[in-house]
């Protein structure tokens, strides 16, 4: 079963978009292959492209609403993995491209 696991995690692809409003930033995300295996999914946000990510969130859900510590004209990147944990270790997808959106 954890072989399996792994391979059905790891074989995930997902899409991340995002969309801004007023106070918020919406980031979405599709998966590609059989999601219903992953326990989750890790938001990663950072202010710069390629550095500097820190983890934002952790849903079930394929969208997550950032409406905290935004500031207004400031360009905000972030990134998606998902995870399940078999046998007390955490499997990871890879992450998704980069979704970055300015704040409004």
């Amino acid at each position: 079963i954890a072989e399996e696991a792994v391979t059905k995690v790891e074989a995930l692809k997902l899409t991340a978009k995002s969309t801004a409003k007023k106070g918020s930033i919406t980031v979405k995300w599709t998966v590609k292959g059989d999601a219903s295996v992953v326990d989750g999914y890790q938001v990663w946000k950072s202010t710069k492209a390629n550095k500097g990510y820190k983890k934002a969130f952790t849903t079930k859900k394929t969208s997550y609403k950032n409406t905290k510590g935004l500031k207004k004209g400031k360009t905000y990147y972030y990134k998606v993995r998902a995870y399940k944990v078999v046998d007390g270790k955490t499997l990871y997808s890879d992450w998704s491209n980069k979704a970055y959106r300015k704040a409004k």
